[in-house]
């Protein structure tokens, strides 16, 4: 756990809890971060020592941003949208991986009790998010049909979290191609959301 918190250039804040566990390799082991969001303020630049608490930060609030352009009952084609990359300082003689393997948002909960319960993603279709450029691969999914929280929620299906090459490659973003399908017209329009993300870093012993 020193190795890991020394890779993320700080200790974790409250907001996030970690894990240790052995790779099939003996020389290397995962670090399992989860980091929550409450109530997120989609404009507040945070100010998060811990580098991959950064990372986490920057994806939650980027995939939350795009619940800001729904405006009616239609398939939108959003324009391209940019996921900042953070200045992360990594050693990669220490750091082997970076996969991001849970991306889950949900309406706040005193929120949604203030509304009378109402606050409800029943409004999306399916949405899919592409990356733009040499690698056009799929990132994250969400299919309505294997919504399983009543619709307060959208757990997204992560279909290419690797994002290791873009940080050791010195990336200043990601740049994303979202497609939302829209059934209705949301009946709360207000966005309070919170938000956990799931990120599994390789990490080398140094000894």
């Amino acid at each position: 756990m020193a190795t890991a918190l020394s890779a993320g250039n700080s200790e974790l804040s409250e907001a996030a809890k970690a894990t240790i566990e052995q790779s099939t390799d003996p020389e290397v082991f995962y670090l399992n971060l989860k980091y929550n969001i409450k109530d997120m303020d989609l404009y507040e630049t945070a100010d998060i020592p811990n580098s991959f608490e950064k990372l986490s930060n920057v994806f939650l609030k980027t995939l939350a941003k795009l619940f800001l352009k729904i405006k009616g009952s239609q398939t939108i084609n959003i324009d391209p949208i940019e996921l900042e990359l953070p200045d992360m300082n990594l050693d990669f003689d220490v750091v082997k991986s970076v996969r991001v393997k849970r991306v889950y948002l949900e309406y706040n909960k005193d929120f949604d009790a203030s509304v009378n319960n109402k606050a409800s993603f029943t409004f999306l279709g399916n949405i899919t998010m592409n990356r733009v450029g040499k690698n056009k691969s799929l990132l994250v999914s969400y299919k309505k049909i294997n919504n399983n929280c009543n619709y307060k929620c959208i757990d997204f299906s992560i279909d290419d979290g690797n994002v290791f090459d873009l940080l050791k490659n010195n990336s200043e973003s990601i740049i994303l191609k979202p497609a939302l399908s829209i059934v209705s017209i949301p009946k709360v329009t207000e966005l309070r959301l919170d938000g956990q993300i799931e990120l599994q870093i390789g990490l080398k012993l140094p000894f």
